[in-house]
């Protein structure tokens, strides 16, 4: 009886001096299930599924701060154990600061011109250098100002101390593992025309600009550093809207001499037959390119041309995707076509 009075004494005392923090968890998610076929390769079981789960849980501090915490788990349910993580502080007046493992700033704009259901070679079709491919994964600081001094313009900046592709436990660190690759950032800018004096009442405040840039230092002086940046204009008229994105991305180099960069150009356009069906049609134009060769003709081309479909029925999605790729990971003469159906949900 004495210690049971004693435990009743301890959790009182809990309540009365800890203090109350207004805050809220939530959930969210979709569940994605595919039919792919491959024309050109063995399509083997063309059924996929995936599900994705968001934990986020908020606060705010004194001062208006509000504090934010998320972790997605990509694909948990079908053998995949990474989970992404950040947390944000979002002050009044001075943007919003972040420390995650995902969330890169040029990989949000790899390819952001319109399309109903999918990019170019977002089902499969094709293998391409994504911009801003091999930043998330490693632990980094971030900034976010969503309108600098309240224009049209917005940034968001990414800082790796190190790009070791490791995700460390609070009080840890990834020591001295085994990288070529040393510290890296990348940044993005989005110009909305609608804010721009003069411009704002005119056909061109439907035309959203955007900039982005990635670089990332190698330890090795003889290596060629990993480096890219992209360029995208995006403009919306009535049920239609068209984009087009010109890319350049410099792989680092794994040997002396070893220099490769890759030309992409990025097409979209998509019409809204009404508001439930969408249609599109993507293209990206890709060219390897190995400095130091004797002539352009050893360039080699990878194009893909899609045409996607979508059909949403309240938190129903019905996606469609026929795409067809010419000389595939860089290869002369490979073909690479795909016809992808998807039923995707959110909840």
């Amino acid at each position: 009886m004495k210690n049971v009075k004693i435990i009743v004494a301890l959790v009182t005392g809990l309540f009365a001096f800890t203090s109350a923090q207004a805050g809220e968890l939530t959930v969210t998610g979709s569940m994605h299930a595919t039919y792919q076929s491959e024309t050109n390769n063995v399509t083997g079981n063309p059924l996929g599924m995936n599900t994705d789960m968001t934990f986020a849980g908020s606060t705010e501090l004194d001062n208006g701060t509000a504090v934010t915490w998320t972790m997605a788990t990509d694909g948990v349910f079908a053998g995949e154990t990474g989970a992404d993580h950040s947390m944000k502080f979002a002050t009044p007046s001075f943007g919003t600061f972040r420390i995650a493992n995902a969330g890169d700033s040029a990989n949000a704009v790899d390819d952001i011109t319109p399309t109903a259901f999918e990019e170019a070679n977002g089902a499969g079709s094709g293998s391409y250098k994504d911009f801003g491919a091999g930043m998330d994964g490693s632990m980094s600081v971030g900034y976010n100002m969503a309108s600098i001094l309240g224009g049209p313009i917005s940034l968001d900046y990414t800082y790796y101390p190190k790009l070791d592709g490791t995700t460390n436990n609070e009080k840890g660190a990834s020591g001295s593992k085994a990288t070529t690759f040393g510290s890296a950032q990348s940044a993005n800018v989005k110009i909305d025309a609608a804010g721009v004096p003069g411009v704002g009442s005119t056909p061109l405040a439907a035309l959203k600009l955007t900039i982005g840039y990635e670089h990332a230092n190698s330890q090795s002086e003889k290596f060629t550093e990993k480096e890219g940046a992209t360029i995208a204009a995006n403009y919306a008229y009535g049920p239609m809207a068209f984009g087009y994105q010109l890319k350049r991305f410099n792989e680092q180099a794994t040997a002396a001499g070893d220099d490769v960069y890759y030309d992409d150009n990025i097409y979209g356009i998509v019409f809204a037959v009404n508001d439930a069906l969408k249609l599109s049609y993507n293209v990206i134009e890709s060219t390897k390119v190995t400095v130091g060769q004797l002539s352009d003709a050893a360039d080699i081309d990878q194009d893909t041309k899609a045409i996607n479909a979508a059909y949403t029925i309240g938190g129903l999605t019905i996606g469609l995707q026929e795409a067809k790729t010419s000389n595939s990971g860089y290869v002369t003469g490979t073909d690479n076509n795909t016809r992808t159906l998807s039923v995707k949900t959110a909840f």
